[in-house]
Protein backbone atom coordinates (compact mmCIF):
# COMPACT_ATOMS: atom_id res chain seq x y z
CA UNK A 1 0.00 0.00 0.00
CA UNK A 2 1.16 3.48 -0.88
CA UNK A 3 1.89 6.02 1.87
CA UNK A 4 1.63 9.11 -0.38
CA UNK A 5 -1.34 10.92 -1.89
CA UNK A 6 -3.68 9.06 -4.16
CA UNK A 7 -3.04 11.54 -6.96
CA UNK A 8 0.58 12.62 -7.32
CA UNK A 9 1.05 16.39 -6.77
CA UNK A 10 -2.08 16.73 -4.60
CA UNK A 11 -1.41 17.50 -0.97
CA UNK A 12 -4.51 15.96 0.49
CA UNK A 13 -2.62 14.59 3.48
CA UNK A 14 -0.95 17.89 4.43
CA UNK A 15 -2.07 19.37 7.72
CA UNK A 16 -4.00 22.69 7.57
CA UNK A 17 -1.97 25.84 7.67
CA UNK A 18 -1.90 27.71 10.99
CA UNK A 19 -2.41 31.43 11.68
CA UNK A 20 -4.74 34.17 10.46
CA UNK A 21 -5.44 34.67 6.80
CA UNK A 22 -3.73 37.75 5.38
CA UNK A 23 -7.02 39.36 4.35
CA UNK A 24 -8.33 39.21 7.96
CA UNK A 25 -5.31 41.14 9.22
CA UNK A 26 -5.93 43.79 6.54
CA UNK A 27 -9.58 44.15 7.56
CA UNK A 28 -8.65 44.55 11.24
CA UNK A 29 -6.03 47.21 10.42
CA UNK A 30 -8.52 49.10 8.19
CA UNK A 31 -11.15 49.13 10.97
CA UNK A 32 -8.62 50.38 13.53
CA UNK A 33 -7.41 53.15 11.21
CA UNK A 34 -11.04 54.19 10.56
CA UNK A 35 -11.80 54.38 14.28
CA UNK A 36 -8.71 56.47 14.98
CA UNK A 37 -9.61 58.87 12.15
CA UNK A 38 -13.19 59.16 13.46
CA UNK A 39 -11.99 60.01 16.98
CA UNK A 40 -9.46 62.54 15.68
CA UNK A 41 -12.06 64.20 13.43
CA UNK A 42 -14.49 64.45 16.35
CA UNK A 43 -11.93 65.88 18.72
CA UNK A 44 -10.11 68.27 16.42
CA UNK A 45 -12.73 69.26 13.89
CA UNK A 46 -15.91 68.91 15.93
CA UNK A 47 -17.55 66.85 13.18
CA UNK A 48 -19.08 63.42 12.87
CA UNK A 49 -20.77 61.28 15.49
CA UNK A 50 -18.05 62.08 18.04
CA UNK A 51 -18.27 65.87 17.62
CA UNK A 52 -19.00 66.19 21.35
CA UNK A 53 -15.30 65.48 21.93
CA UNK A 54 -14.46 68.69 20.05
CA UNK A 55 -16.85 70.92 22.01
CA UNK A 56 -16.79 72.67 25.35
CA UNK A 57 -19.85 73.59 27.38
CA UNK A 58 -20.06 76.53 29.76
CA UNK A 59 -22.90 76.96 32.26
CA UNK A 60 -24.94 80.17 32.13
CA UNK A 61 -27.04 81.84 34.79
CA UNK A 62 -30.72 82.52 34.21
CA UNK A 63 -31.88 85.71 35.95
CA UNK A 64 -35.51 86.29 34.94
CA UNK A 65 -38.43 84.90 32.97
CA UNK A 66 -41.55 86.26 31.31
CA UNK A 67 -44.59 84.92 29.57
CA UNK A 68 -44.46 84.04 25.93
CA UNK A 69 -47.03 84.63 23.20
CA UNK A 70 -47.18 80.83 23.04
CA UNK A 71 -49.16 79.59 26.06
CA UNK A 72 -46.98 76.46 26.36
CA UNK A 73 -43.72 78.37 26.69
CA UNK A 74 -41.80 81.05 28.52
CA UNK A 75 -38.91 83.34 27.67
CA UNK A 76 -35.87 83.16 29.94
CA UNK A 77 -33.17 85.83 30.31
CA UNK A 78 -29.64 84.44 30.68
CA UNK A 79 -26.42 86.31 31.36
CA UNK A 80 -23.91 86.00 28.57
CA UNK A 81 -20.32 84.91 29.23
CA UNK A 82 -17.77 87.69 29.75
CA UNK A 83 -16.20 87.02 26.35
CA UNK A 84 -19.61 87.11 24.59
CA UNK A 85 -21.04 84.73 22.00
CA UNK A 86 -19.95 83.57 18.57
CA UNK A 87 -22.40 82.98 15.73
CA UNK A 88 -21.81 79.23 15.89
CA UNK A 89 -22.37 78.95 19.67
CA UNK A 90 -25.31 76.83 20.73
CA UNK A 91 -27.30 78.44 23.57
CA UNK A 92 -29.50 75.81 25.25
CA UNK A 93 -31.96 76.03 28.14
CA UNK A 94 -33.30 72.68 29.34
CA UNK A 95 -36.50 72.74 31.43
CA UNK A 96 -37.19 70.02 34.01
CA UNK A 97 -40.89 70.15 34.79
CA UNK A 98 -42.09 69.07 38.22
CA UNK A 99 -45.59 69.24 39.69
CA UNK A 100 -45.11 72.58 41.50
CA UNK A 101 -42.03 74.06 39.78
CA UNK A 102 -40.04 74.30 36.58
CA UNK A 103 -36.28 73.93 36.96
CA UNK A 104 -34.03 75.44 34.29
CA UNK A 105 -30.48 74.58 33.29
CA UNK A 106 -28.77 76.96 30.86
CA UNK A 107 -25.52 76.42 28.96
CA UNK A 108 -23.63 77.49 25.87
CA UNK A 109 -21.68 74.99 23.73
CA UNK A 110 -18.73 76.10 21.63
CA UNK A 111 -16.29 74.21 19.38
CA UNK A 112 -12.81 73.83 20.86
CA UNK A 113 -11.26 74.87 17.57
CA UNK A 114 -13.46 77.97 17.30
CA UNK A 115 -11.40 80.95 16.24
CA UNK A 116 -14.15 83.55 15.96
CA UNK A 117 -14.00 86.84 17.82
CA UNK A 118 -16.79 86.52 20.41
CA UNK A 119 -18.74 89.72 21.02
CA UNK A 120 -21.51 90.70 23.39
CA UNK A 121 -24.43 91.34 21.08
CA UNK A 122 -27.35 93.31 22.48
CA UNK A 123 -26.04 93.76 26.01
CA UNK A 124 -25.20 91.26 28.70
CA UNK A 125 -28.61 89.49 28.71
CA UNK A 126 -30.21 87.31 26.07
CA UNK A 127 -33.88 86.25 26.05
CA UNK A 128 -34.36 82.65 24.92
CA UNK A 129 -37.67 80.95 24.14
CA UNK A 130 -38.26 77.75 26.14
CA UNK A 131 -41.07 75.36 25.22
CA UNK A 132 -42.76 73.53 28.10
CA UNK A 133 -44.77 70.31 27.96
CA UNK A 134 -47.57 71.87 30.03
CA UNK A 135 -48.56 75.52 30.52
CA UNK A 136 -46.68 77.27 33.33
CA UNK A 137 -49.74 78.24 35.36
CA UNK A 138 -48.85 78.93 39.00
CA UNK A 139 -45.66 76.86 39.04
CA UNK A 140 -42.48 78.46 40.33
CA UNK A 141 -39.49 78.85 37.98
CA UNK A 142 -36.09 78.14 39.55
CA UNK A 143 -32.51 77.44 38.47
CA UNK A 144 -31.15 73.92 38.90
CA UNK A 145 -27.83 75.37 40.07
CA UNK A 146 -28.34 77.03 43.45
CA UNK A 147 -32.11 76.45 43.55
CA UNK A 148 -32.75 80.22 43.35
CA UNK A 149 -36.21 81.34 42.12
CA UNK A 150 -36.20 83.58 39.06
CA UNK A 151 -37.92 86.95 39.03
CA UNK A 152 -40.91 87.35 36.75
CA UNK A 153 -40.81 90.22 34.27
CA UNK A 154 -44.20 91.57 33.28
CA UNK A 155 -43.26 93.79 30.33
CA UNK A 156 -42.49 91.93 27.12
Amino acid sequence: MSQGPLIPGLREFDRPRRGFPRWLAGVIVAILVGLVLLIVAGFVGGVGPLRVLGQTTYPLEAVAYRGSPDSAGIEVAVTLPDEGLCRDDDLVIVPFERSNRVELEASVTRARSSNCEPVTMGGDLRWVEVTLDNPLGERQVIMVEGRQPLTKETAA
